[in-house]
Formats: structure tokens, C-alpha cells, sequence
């Protein structure tokens, strides 16, 4: 993340750069996917928002640090060339496994006992472009977990995680291992690390100018005149 930005805040006070990855999770969790993909696009950066990947529930949430994984389909039933639960054993505090499933339809590519391995480790949520099973039990654990599609076809003998933490493409967007993935109901939206900080302070303004729109649109002012005004909605 960027160790030069400085923000002025009210008052005169300024937030030194160098924020934790613990307290910039922590923030991005108090705003929404929606603000966040804005400032990507003020960035320039159009395509940071998955296609069709959304939660299992529209209540889950998660903001973490991006673990990426990738899988193909394929006929072994050898366990111990299996990297799914050896995956789970990497993970961290923080952590989001972001994995790309290669375009297959077929299975739950994310099931209960994946779950409960993350949750033990640390981990925040999981975002794979692919299908997900046991969905009553990860419900029950309240694990945020986005995918694309539910099936509850085993992985063993039909796919397979090949390799980690290497670049993936997810839901259409390039997934680096250590960028920030943030997701709501809305869906789940890529932050490159480079610019992590700043998105998220300029996040932050955005959520705060919205709130001031929001309430003059409550106090009977025209919404067409705001937008022109702020020249954001």
C-alpha cells in the first residue's frame, strides 16, 4: 500500500499513511461495494467489480486480503494430489480466498468442511467463480461466502485447485494475492494493493458527500439539481 499518502482532515489533522490491513478491512466494512467501485473509476480502473458473483446471503458482508487460488476440471480421485484442503492449511488472519474455478459449471467447488478450515485460521470470507454446496451449513456458520452458483456435486473425480497464490482472473477481474476484496449484497469489488489506502479514503468522502445528498433529497431539494451540483449520485 502507499506509504506517501497524507489526507487533511476537519479540523486541520492529518492521517499518516501506512494504515493496517486489519484497520483498513475494518473501515471498508462501515461503507459499500457501490462507493468503492466509483473511486475505481475516478482511478481509471473500470473492470474491478466481479461479474455475476454475489453472496449467499444478501446480509454477508467481508472485506479481507486476497489469497488467490486456481482450478480446472479433472478425472483424479488422488487425494494427495487434491490442493483444496492444502490450500485452507495457508491461509491467515484476514485472509479471503479468492479462487477461479477455469469456467466450470459442474460442482461445488466450496462446501462446509472448507468453511469451518477457514473460520479456524482466520480467514474472512472465500469468493470463487464457481459453485458452492453444504450452503445450509456455511449459513449456519455465517461465513460470508460469494460464488456464482450452488451445486451439490463433489469436487473429487470432476476438479481440481492446481496452483496458489499466483495471479488469477475471478468473476472477469484480475486477482493479485495481497489486494483487498471487499463484497456486500451488491457484489464484490477488487482493490489493487498499490492503491489501497487511497481508494479508501477517497471511499470514505464519497460516503460522506452521499450522506449530505441523501439528506437535502429528504429535505425536498431537487434531485436533478443536486446531481448537477455534486456532479456524482
Amino acid at each position: 500500500m502507499s506509504a506517501s499518502y497524507t489526507q487533511v482532515l476537519e479540523g486541520g489533522h492529518t492521517l499518516a499513511a501506512r494504515v493496517s490491513p486489519e484497520e483498513m478491512c475494518s473501515r471498508l466494512q462501515r461503507l459499500y461495494v457501490a462507493a468503492v467501485s466509483d473511486v475505481l473509476d475516478d482511478h481509471g480502473l473500470w473492470h474491478q467489480v466481479m461479474d455475476g458473483i454475489f453472496p449467499l446471503a444478501m446480509q454477508m458482508s467481508m472485506a479481507g486480503i486476497a489469497f488467490t487460488a486456481l482450478g480446472h476440471a479433472e478425472r483424479s480421485t488422488d487425494r494427495s494430489i487434491r490442493l483444496g484442503a492444502r490450500m485452507v492449511d495457508e491461509l491467515f488472519p484476514q485472509a479471503v480466498p479468492v479462487v477461479a474455478c477455469s469456467g466450470d459449471t459442474t460442482v461445488g467447488h466450496w462446501g462446509e468442511l472448507l468453511t469451518n478450515g477457514a473460520i479456524v485460521r482466520g480467514a474472512v470470507g472465500a469468493v470463487l467463480d464457481g459453485g458452492v454446496r453444504d450452503c445450509r451449513a456455511i449459513l449456519d456458520l455465517n461465513f460470508p461466502v460469494f460464488c456464482r452458483f450452488r451445486s451439490a456435486r463433489d469436487a473429487k473425480g470432476r476438479w481440481n485447485i492446481v496452483e496458489m497464490n499466483n495471479p488469477v482472473v475471478c468473476g472477469g477481474v484480475t486477482v493479485h494475492s495481497g489486494d483487498i476484496i471487499f463484497g456486500d449484497c451488491d457484489g464484490v469489488v477488487v482493490i489493487p494493493q498499490a492503491i489501497a489506502e487511497d481508494v479508501l479514503y477517497e471511499a470514505e468522502e464519497t460516503a460522506r458527500v452521499e450522506n449530505e445528498i441523501r439528506s437535502r433529497v429528504r429535505q425536498g431539494e431537487k434531485v436533478g439539481d443536486l446531481y448537477l451540483s455534486y456532479q456524482r449520485f
